[in-house]
């Protein structure tokens, strides 16, 4: 759920090939939406500063590379994301523990689904003043609108704090 990243990409992301500094971590992915012309897109996750650590994709991500890193088989394949038992994530099982996790924080799942946390986390960067063009970088967006029109929306309605904090829960 970090990173903007749609499910798709994220099963296509290649671990082999991964770069990781302290400020990022990218690697080749072949989008969804580009798959038929074989375009190969690098999926980048940059580092936030300290005051934004709760929501730093790289932080997050070096957590999980670690705490996977001896469940990693020859037969998984290339993906970054893996399940227990070694083997590859595939794009359901990605959107089911996105909507196990939106349920189990109260969120409508019959209103949000599992692509609702891309506009949710990036409303929150940019409501956490993270720079636009980082935002639209880390989304891998070509275009202002696109981010403005569809991801920089003002969650409201809810007495819980919205979709937004309900599921990210910044403190």
């Amino acid at each position: 759920m970090f990173g903007l990243a749609r499910s798709s990409d994220l099963v296509k992301w290649s671990f082999k090939c991964l770069i990781i500094t302290p400020d990022s971590i990218k690697g080749p992915v072949i989008n969804a939406k580009e798959q038929r012309s074989g375009v190969v897109s690098i999926l980048e996750l940059t580092s936030l500063d300290d005051t934004n650590s709760q929501v730093c994709p790289v932080r997050h991500l070096a957590t999980y590379l670690r705490a996977s890193k001896g469940r990693r088989k020859p037969h998984s394949g290339d993906s970054v994301f893996i399940k227990n038992e070694g083997e590859p994530l595939q794009v359901n099982d990605i959107n089911s523990i996105v909507l196990s996790t939106l349920s189990k924080s109260g969120i409508d799942i019959a209103k949000f689904k599992s692509h609702s946390t891309r506009s949710a986390l990036a409303s929150l960067l940019l409501s956490n003043n993270v720079p636009f063009h980082v935002v639209k970088k880390m989304g891998r967006w070509k275009s202002n609108d696109t981010v403005d029109t569809f991801y920089d929306k003002r969650i409201i309605g809810e007495k819980s704090g919205g979709f937004l904090n309900t599921v990210v829960q910044i403190s």
